[in-house]
C-alpha cells in the first residue's frame, strides 16, 4: 500500500520536473514547486536540503528514465547505422520536450553539470560499447579497440557539445546541431550517403 508520504513525494517530483523542464532551474522557486505539488515547503526540505539537490535529483531521474527506454528499444533495432539513426531520432524528438533555459541551467551551474556529465559518461559508455560490439559481431563495423573507440566517441560528443553550446539559442538550433553531428558520426567526411551541399 502506498503511503501518504510516498504520494506527496511522487507529486513533488512530478511537478518539480514539469516546472524545471519548462522554465529552467533559475526561474523556478521552491515556493512555486510546493504550490504546484500541493505540499508545504517544509515537506520539500524533508527530502532535499536545497533547490539544487532537488534539481539534480529531477534531472538524474529524467536521464534514468530516458536511458531505460533507449536501452530497451535499441535492442530491437537491427544494424549499426539503424541504431545510430535511432539515437539521432530519439535525441531530436526528446530535445523538443525541454526548454532552452533547462539545457542552459543544466550546463551553466558547475556542480550540477559535473554530476550530469558523470552520469551521462556511464550511460554513453554502455550504449556505445553495445553498438560497436554488436556491429563487429555482425561484420558491419571493422575490428577495433572497443574501449578506445567508445572513449573517442564520448570525447567527440562532449567536445562538440561544449563548442556549440553558446551558439544554441532555440529549438531549431538544437535539432540542426544534433542532425549534423549524427550525419558526421555515420558518414565521416567521405563515405556513405550523408548530407552534401
Amino acid at each position: 500500500m502506498v503511503t501518504q508520504s510516498e504520494i506527496k513525494y511522487g507529486r513533488l517530483m512530478e511537478k518539480a520536473e514539469e516546472l524545471f523542464v519548462n522554465l529552467g532551474y533559475k526561474a523556478v522557486s521552491m515556493e512555486e514547486i510546493a504550490e504546484a505539488a500541493g505540499i508545504s515547503k517544509m515537506t520539500i526540505y524533508k527530502h532535499f536540503a536545497s533547490k539544487e539537490d532537488l534539481f539534480i535529483e529531477v534531472v538524474l531521474s529524467i536521464m534514468h528514465k530516458t536511458y531505460k527506454v533507449i536501452e530497451e528499444e535499441i535492442l530491437k533495432v537491427p544494424g549499426t547505422l539503424k541504431k545510430i539513426d535511432y539515437l539521432m531520432q530519439f535525441n531530436m524528438t526528446a530535445s523538443k520536450g525541454y526548454s532552452i533555459a533547462f539545457y542552459k541551467d543544466c550546463m551553466e551551474i558547475p556542480y550540477i553539470a559535473k554530476k550530469l556529465i558523470e552520469e551521462k559518461y556511464k550511460f554513453s559508455t554502455m550504449i556505445f560499447e553495445k553498438i560497436i560490439k554488436d556491429g563487429m559481431e555482425k561484420g558491419e563495423v571493422r575490428k577495433v579497440n572497443v574501449n578506445f573507440i567508445t572513449d573517442m566517441l564520448i570525447m567527440l560528443i562532449d567536445g562538440f557539445a561544449g563548442k556549440f553550446f553558446d551558439k544554441i539559442n532555440n529549438q531549431e538550433d538544437i535539432e540542426a546541431v544534433v542532425k549534423d553531428f549524427y550525419d558526421f558520426l555515420k558518414y565521416g567526411l567521405l563515405g556513405g550517403d550523408g548530407v552534401r551541399e
